[in-house]
């Protein structure tokens, strides 16, 4: 009877174990992009994971777990196999996956397209037709890993949030931003009725489509570095125009340097040195602090005194080859320079 009670106790206890540890093997895709999660205290980026087998139509998932043996590539998609063993809660670390994944093997891996998508774009088209370059242009920054959209349309400021995003479909959340009137107001409305359609996307070498749900390419846009346009600012620039008109060549021609190592801006309005420091300045917002000229009178003093009510103005700017555009609040040139060197 004690031998029968003590292989009962002990079959038991095995089979309570293995409840306890029990394993399946299962397959998941694993995307090419990590998405920012809550875990506890604080933030992370988890894997996202999809459980289907329509790879062109995934529901992506944040996975918070770590898969033993796996190694994410970012842009690249990963099949794979793993073991699910599920632990004792007593074992389980605390705040914790209470199953323990193991990577098989790796069965398909493929590029993610969708990485092409993040970064900085500025438009080229609105409506398969071209745009007012002479304006402010709208811009879009998408950063997939917060699934983020943000921008300007070019008066006012906007952002949201992308819900899904696959090989080809965009579905965008709703777009806020700020409510400030501006002189010149089509582009920017325009721009945000078309936005509001936008549920595909087209990848074309660097240029950027938005579709509709017809298929309709409604924006296009440019990709261009933030980062790269501030390194170019950082020059000597010769005047050309002032508020969209050549200047006199009959006259001193006003220069314009940029120091961003030491944020400052100096030059000549054609007849006065001006110097001041450079308040802000990003990959299209440019601003400018007081500038103090010196102050003799010249016999023509036209070009300087318009040249100089125009710098105080600036506000954004945008580069075209060779050429800086120096624009207001309101998206209006001001002021045009060729690169001096």
């Amino acid at each position: 009877m004690m031998k029968f009670l003590t292989t009962s106790i002990v079959f038991t206890s095995l089979l309570l174990l293995q409840a306890c540890t029990s394993t399946k093997n299962s397959t998941l895709w694993v995307s090419g992009i990590k998405t920012e999660c809550s875990a506890g205290a604080g933030k992370m980026e988890c894997l996202n994971v999809y459980k289907g087998n329509d790879i062109n139509n995934p529901q992506w998932e944040n996975f918070y777990a770590p898969i033993e043996g796996f190694n994410f590539e970012e842009g690249f998609l990963k099949k794979i196999e793993v073991k699910e063993e599920k632990l004792d809660p007593k074992n389980a670390p605390a705040d914790a996956s209470s199953i323990k994944y193991t990577l098989l093997k790796e069965i398909e891996k493929k590029p993610d397209t969708r990485v092409q998508v993040q970064g900085d774009w500025l438009l080229a088209s609105i409506d398969g037709g071209p745009i007012n370059r002479m304006e402010k242009l709208p811009n879009i920054s998408i950063n997939l890993s917060q699934k983020s959209i943000s921008g300007s349309d070019g008066c006012n400021n906007f952002s949201g949030t992308i819900k899904n995003i696959t090989e080809s479909k965009l579905d965008l959340g709703t777009l806020a931003g700020t409510k400030k009137m501006c002189v010149k107001m089509t582009t920017p409305d325009q721009f945000n009725k078309l936005m509001s359609t936008v549920s595909a996307y087209k990848l074309k070498s660097h240029t950027l489509e938005l579709l509709d749900a017809e298929g309709k390419a409604v924006l296009s846009f440019i990709k261009y570095d933030k980062n790269e346009a501030m390194k170019r600012l950082h020059d000597i620039w010769i005047a050309t125009r002032i508020n969209g008109n050549p200047i006199n060549r009959m006259t001193p021609t006003p220069r314009m340097e940029l120091n961003l190592t030491e944020m400052t801006v100096m030059g000549s309005n054609s007849c006065n040195d001006y110097s001041g420091k450079i308040e802000a300045v990003s990959g299209d917002e440019l601003r400018f602090g007081p500038i103090a000229a010196t102050k003799k009178m010249c016999r023509k003093m036209d070009v300087a005194n318009e040249f100089d009510k125009a710098l105080n103005s600036v506000a954004s700017y945008k580069l075209e080859d060779l050429n800086l555009i120096l624009l207001d609040k309101d998206g209006n040139e001001v002021l045009s320079f060729l690169k001096g060197d």
